[in-house]
């Protein structure tokens, strides 16, 4: 049994595939007397041209990176902030039982990866699935990000589907949105277990 209508799973890596580094942000935020999810406000604020989003385009560098982001922090009341223990938040594990449904879907669909990442990111982890994906679209590569309405342009005319034939999952829902505004399927990550019983039954598998 498959649902024939269809056609590519794309997935989000961090966050669905992995632990969610919000939860490191937090213990960052606490180690460091930080109001918690402060990290989260500043990546938020000016999303499109902030630091982060300028970093995981490949538009600077780590050095310049620190710069950047060390001002938009103290903004937000946070002077002097380590931005290399900041970024190692970013090392998360795998969640297992999501490898699991992937390796299974991957059987049966197409399955290709959409993510946001930084060039030299440390990726052993993401290394050991990558077999998993016909293609894995990084932000880096393209100088594109979600939830930048181009990616998912870009997604369309390279996979060559029409959006509707695209179930695209993320643990964000600023990233679903445009997404779902110009028609592809979209589910938010949440729970682990309740995400294996939708796409089980939403696939058919």
């Amino acid at each position: 049994m498959k649902n024939n209508a269809i056609k590519i799973i794309l997935w989000d890596y961090g966050g669905v595939l992995t632990e969610s580094p919000i939860k490191n942000f937090q213990k960052f935020e606490n180690d460091n007397n930080y109001i918690l999810n402060t990290i989260v406000k500043i990546n938020s604020y000016n999303k499109y041209e902030n630091a982060w989003a300028k970093l995981e385009k490949d538009e600077i560098s780590i050095e310049k990176f620190s710069i950047l982001f060390k001002e938009e922090a103290k903004q937000f009341g946070i002077t002097n902030i380590n931005t290399n223990k900041l970024l190692e938040c970013l090392n998360v594990k795998l969640n297992i039982k999501m490898i699991e449904l992937l390796k299974n879907i991957s059987k049966f669909y197409t399955c290709v990866c959409l993510t946001n990442n930084f060039k030299n990111m440390n990726s052993s982890n993401f290394e050991k699935i990558k077999h998993n994906f016909r293609l894995i679209i990084e932000s880096s590569k393209i100088g594109l990000r979600k939830p930048e309405k181009q990616i998912y342009s870009y997604v369309l005319k390279v996979l060559k589907v029409s959006a509707k034939e695209i179930l695209f999952i993320d643990d964000l829902g600023i990233n679903l949105k445009p997404a779902k505004e110009l028609g592809f399927q979209t589910y938010k990550f949440i729970d682990t277990n309740k995400t294996i019983s939708y796409m089980k039954n939403m696939l058919k598998i």
